[in-house]
């Protein structure tokens, strides 16, 4: 089969242990816990069955222009969020994820998988551009700028600041 399997042992003492700290939790947080074990066991597995562009994908600006040509009243979810795929590069014409977990994890990997679009990379340099005229403070320190300046050097790339003459 060629799988690798890992199994964890835990002493009786470190078990009873884990669950006297689990019991102590707010509800809040048990129900947290519950819900990234549900990710993690069955819907990551579900998604990453999935193939980018052949079972799912976001569509290109030209099939969003198509879609919404073909149909004026589709939903503008259809073209931001991952939607099922009817064959390679072929999206479906009307069908959406109907699970909102799977439509995340889809969405997250074919962000992850295919970039974003230059229209998506411009809608967010408009709102990030509206939201820092209406800060106020010195230009650099507002929080639009530290978010921008912090993406710019987590990306790899040095900020720098050209001041107007």
């Amino acid at each position: 089969d060629g799988r690798v399997v890992v199994v964890f042992r835990e002493a009786e003492k470190g078990i009873e242990s884990r669950i006297a700290r689990v019991e102590q939790l707010p509800a809040k947080d048990i129900r947290s816990m519950n819900l990234s074990h549900d990710w993690l066991s069955v819907y990551l597995p579900h998604c990453l069955q999935k193939i980018d562009r052949v079972t799912f994908g976001i569509m290109t600006d030209d099939q969003v222009s198509a879609a919404l040509a073909e149909q004026p009243l589709m939903p503008l979810t259809r073209a931001k969020l991952a939607i099922p795929f009817i064959g390679k590069d072929v999206p479906s014409t009307a069908s959406e994820f109907a699970h909102p977990d799977i439509v995340i994890g889809s969405t997250i990997l074919a962000y992850r998988y295919e970039g974003l679009r230059l229209s998506d990379f411009e809608e967010v340099l408009g709102v990030l551009t509206e939201r820092l005229e209406a800060e106020q403070g010195a230009m650099m320190e507002r929080p639009t700028a530290v978010r921008w300046r912090t993406w710019v050097e987590q990306a790899g790339a040095v900020f720098c600041v050209k001041q107007r003459e």
